[in-house]
């Protein structure tokens, strides 16, 4: 694709079957995402703030498989994982099946920026998360929904990349995780170079049946290709190809690098997904 005039933010709402009735409501809620972070870029926030707000937002909608959304395992529990990832630093801040926290992609980023670690899960996540309240790093609405720290408007794994008018990248995911699921199982969301992952040069995020994902590392081959000097598209196209291959499954993933330029690829029906930039008079979405 051609490069856009920075800022600029890509999101997916997941990848998969989705039923044809609901495919108008991924588009709408990915849109109202794109839109949210966007918002963020117009008070002068950094790629950063723009990627928690945008998946904030998709968290509180109720209407993806993240936060509120979310699908619950086999004992009727949601357990949601998240991470965010910092391009520039290539830091990362993770977590993985944490209940009773609505937001789980602010604790990630508080992990990522406030304390010496980057991974926690568990009900030790939520003692992290307590802490990050009792310091005034984000406020709550009510216990475990999270005031978004940029006020902005109010399937599957849900995620988006940003990349500021500086050019920094930052790469969020978010889920709920796969269907009837085991207690306790964590897919690729939260981990690095799978679910999602940035760079000084590009990031991406990614979405489908995260033990497949995992094995080929997917988000950290489609970057890597276009550090080899392959077109964007081709990179993403290219990555999808050796997934597939590979594992035979379906997955889809989502790219930007630093000069606007953006790409998506996917094997699945359908993967809700919007962009909007400085110089787009509207949002494009797609739905494949």
């Amino acid at each position: 694709m051609r490069a856009m005039s920075l800022p600029m933010i890509i999101v997916h709402g997941g990848a998969g079957n989705w039923k044809d009735e609901r495919i108008p409501v991924g588009m709408e809620y990915v849109e109202k995402a794109a839109r949210a972070g966007f918002g963020v870029f117009e008070k002068e926030g950094s790629a950063l703030d723009a990627a928690e707000a945008c998946t904030v937002f998709m968290e509180s909608c109720g209407q993806l498989n993240a936060g509120l959304g979310a699908r619950a395992n086999l004992d009727g529990v949601r357990e949601l994982d998240a991470m965010i990832v910092d391009g520039e630093t290539l830091s990362f801040g993770s977590v993985a099946a944490v209940c009773d926290i609505q937001n789980p992609v602010s604790l990630a980023r508080y992990i990522m920026e406030k304390t010496d670690y980057a991974f926690f899960a568990g009900n030790n996540a939520n003692r992290i998360y307590q802490q990050m309240i009792s310091e005034g790093y984000r406020e709550e609405r009510e216990p475990g929904v999270i005031k978004p720290h940029f006020e902005v408007f109010g399937a599957d794994t849900v995620g988006c990349v940003a990349v500021d008018s500086k050019g920094n990248i930052a790469a969020t995911s978010s889920t709920g995780g796969i269907s009837k699921k085991l207690p306790g199982r964590v897919g690729d969301s939260p981990v690095m170079g799978a679910g999602a992952f940035a760079n000084e040069i590009c990031g991406a995020t990614a979405t489908g049946w995260g033990e497949n994902i995992m094995r080929v590392t997917l988000t950290r081959m489609a970057v890597l290709y276009v550090e080899q000097g392959i077109d964007l598209q081709k990179a993403a196209e290219k990555a999808m190809d050796l997934f597939e291959t590979k594992t035979g499954s379906e997955a889809g993933l989502v790219m930007a690098d630093k000069d606007g330029r953006w790409s998506k690829a996917t094997n699945a029906k359908a993967m809700p997904t919007s962009v909007i930039a400085e110089d787009l008079g509207n949002i494009s979405s797609y739905t494949k």
